[in-house]
């Protein structure tokens, strides 16, 4: 007969077993749901004022492939010999960054950019994750490639959050690029997802880490999922500008964010920290108080571009 000490040993064993497999299923139940709902499409339009109206219609629409989506690209002519394709931020379409745009060409630069897989015009059921705009962009630049660039001589990648994210994951895949602006940049995108969710939840968010990790490796390559972009500038030997807002809540100067793992200058990286009030955060660094672009910005870039990548 067995005794009621093995009999209780054996219940707890049990019980441990059956709350660890209840626990893993829930966790990745609950990755799984969270995940999707985060990176559902997204579909709204953004607010372009009429004074923007000519100038959106000079702009040319073309369609190029991501994977199995057509993704909307669209192509604003400019006066000189160098093409800009501009990468957007999470939740933000081609249009949010309309004055930025414009501005840039009122500098000569040709500008291309486009709706992500999952966004507005372009194919997808979602958006994916935070990875799959580094797919979007090689699409892009492959795209551009394949019609010569355009006519242009010099490209140069120019991302925000997200976008800044995947401008610094393809640097050092070989594609000629002569260099690179990251603002508001993430250093990963297993950074980009845990920091949001560790504000909201704290530690309990890196009890599900393992499982968001599963859960992304199901859906991306393990070398995209694991590119770390401070990586990929120092192994790459294009000039890079990194852009940090001094109050930037997203991706805090001191955590997560590119500029974190950088604080000066470097080898291939400048760094510059705005600290305008008003446009010293995550997305407001991008624009003035009237709601234009910040010319600050816009003529840092700029300067940037022309002393750096046109001699590179």
């Amino acid at each position: 007969m067995v005794s009621s000490s093995k009999k209780s040993f054996k219940r707890i064993w049990k019980t441990i077993i059956i709350s660890f497999f209840a626990f893993i299923i829930i966790s990745l139940t609950l990755t799984k749901v969270i995940y999707d709902f985060t990176f559902s499409r997204y579909d709204v339009a953004a607010n372009i004022p009429e004074s923007l109206s000519q100038f959106l219609s000079d702009r040319r629409e073309m369609n190029f492939k991501s994977g199995e989506n057509n993704l909307c690209g669209y192509f604003y002519e400019g006066s000189s010999e160098s093409l800009i394709i501009l990468v957007t931020g999470y939740r933000a379409v081609a249009d949010d960054y309309i004055w930025q745009i414009k501005e840039l060409t009122d500098k000569g630069y040709g500008v291309f950019t486009f709706d992500t897989t999952g966004y507005l015009k372009s194919e997808g059921k979602s958006a994916r994750g935070f990875a799959q705009t580094v797919y979007d962009l090689k699409g892009a630049i492959e795209f551009l490639n394949e019609n010569n660039n355009f006519g242009y001589k010099n490209i140069y990648l120019l991302g925000h959050s997200r976008g800044a994210y995947a401008v610094l994951s393809v640097l050092d895949d070989g594609y000629d690029i002569k260099a690179a602006v990251s603002v508001s940049g993430v250093n990963s995108s297993m950074e980009a997802i845990i920091q949001p969710a560790a504000d909201k939840v704290g530690f309990i968010a890196y009890i599900n880490y393992p499982f968001l990790w599963l859960y992304q490796n199901a859906i991306f390559d393990r070398e995209t999922l694991n590119t770390k972009a401070v990586d990929n500038i120092s192994k790459s030997n294009i000039p890079v500008l990194v852009v940090q807002g001094e109050k930037d809540e997203t991706y805090p100067p001191d955590k997560y964010s590119v500029y974190s793992y950088l604080k000066k200058d470097s080898e291939n990286a400048k760094v510059l920290v705005m600290e305008q009030d008003g446009s010293d955060g995550h997305t407001n660094l991008l624009f003035d108080a009237d709601g234009t672009a910040n010319n600050k910005l816009i003529d840092s870039i700029d300067n940037f571009l022309k002393s750096e990548g046109e001699n590179k």
